[in-house]
């Protein structure tokens, strides 16, 4: 219920006209009345779309200037990101970009329609997402040593879904290191592949807490261990994936970041990149994005987003090609 009267509330706001904006780029943007298109790359209600919505209704505040969010999902975010990459770069189409979409896709297939790093401006990131480690409340799986150990008893019995490409590459990572054979099933996105943990017809799934912890606090879901590092404040009972013994090299998580047409005046770009900093600076913002367990674990300057990018593109590319997936 609290995760759809944040969603309800951010979509209001970013509906609606804001107050006027203290400063801008330029003495016309955003122009009155004129709205700033955000591609989300995945589906409506999914963690991706509720934080966004949240904090571009602190951005609308600062900006002043309304926001229409666009949810363009399909092929691991290609869809969006693309379209993104061939709009006009005048700082009224904007992406959300994630793990996903400039992390991980430019290695798990053979060629894009988009350039992650020539075709974008970065403008600075969003929030960082830790993974849930999914199975249906009734699992008779109680950890993550429970899981490999049924597979290993039983090679090629169970079987793991993933909706974007951190549950892909998560679910991967887990099947290399620890040795064990599963069989990977595919979705467009993370509400069916809810739906079929919770009905059985997958065993075992890794999706971001943004978008599970309704279902699990609603008792449908069981999450075994986080992908984060080390374990998280809001549920400190929970283990992280590397204290599984033989898991102590796994750490991956989800992150976002907001993101320009390459092209994109630098004047906008900066202009955003302080919106979007006061948006994630105000303690509203913080304390509903906390309840949607993201980190803004601190607000970065456009070279910082810069040099994080770079750091997760490394990252995702040696765990793609630790867990062994060849590109598609």
């Amino acid at each position: 219920m609290k995760l759809k009267m944040l969603y309800a509330f951010a979509l209001a706001v970013c509906s609606c006209a804001a107050a006027p904006a203290a400063s801008a780029a330029g003495p016309s943007y955003p122009e009155a009345g004129r709205p700033i298109s955000v591609v989300v790359p995945f589906g409506a209600g999914s963690g991706t779309d509720v934080i966004t919505r949240i904090i571009l209704s602190g951005m609308s505040k600062d900006l002043g200037g309304n926001f229409i969010v666009l949810n363009k999902a399909g092929a691991s975010g290609q869809i969006g990101t693309e379209f993104v990459a061939r709009a006009q770069p005048d700082g009224y189409t904007l992406l959300v970009a994630t793990n996903s979409t400039h992390s991980g896709n430019p290695f798990l297939y053979k060629s894009l329609r988009y350039d992650a790093v020539k075709d974008f401006a970065p403008i600075g990131r969003m929030t960082i997402n830790p993974l849930a480690f999914l199975v249906k409340a009734d699992s008779p799986f109680k950890t993550a040593a429970d899981v490999i150990g049924y597979a290993r008893q039983n090679p090629g019995k169970l079987t793991y879904g993933y909706g974007n490409t951190g549950g892909q590459v998560s679910a991967a990572m887990l099947v290399h290191m620890a040795k064990i054979n599963t069989i990977a099933v595919p979705y467009k996105t993370t509400p069916q592949l809810f739906t079929d943990i919770v009905s059985g017809q997958v065993d075992f799934g890794f999706v971001d807490f943004a978008a599970s912890r309704p279902l699990i606090d609603g008792g449908k879901l069981r999450s075994l261990a986080t992908t984060s590092e080390e374990r998280l404040a809001f549920a400190p009972a929970m283990p992280a994936v590397n204290e599984t013994p033989g898991l102590k090299e796994f750490r991956l998580y989800a992150w976002l970041g907001l993101m320009a047409p390459a092209g994109t005046p630098p004047a906008i770009v900066e202009r955003l990149n302080r919106a979007l900093n006061a948006a994630l600076d105000t303690p509203e913002i913080r304390k509903q994005l906390e309840e949607q367990t993201s980190s803004v674990v601190k607000t970065t300057t456009l070279p910082e987003f810069q040099s994080f990018l770079s750091e997760q593109r490394n990252l995702w590319m040696t765990s793609i090609q630790t867990a062994g997936i060849e590109p598609q």
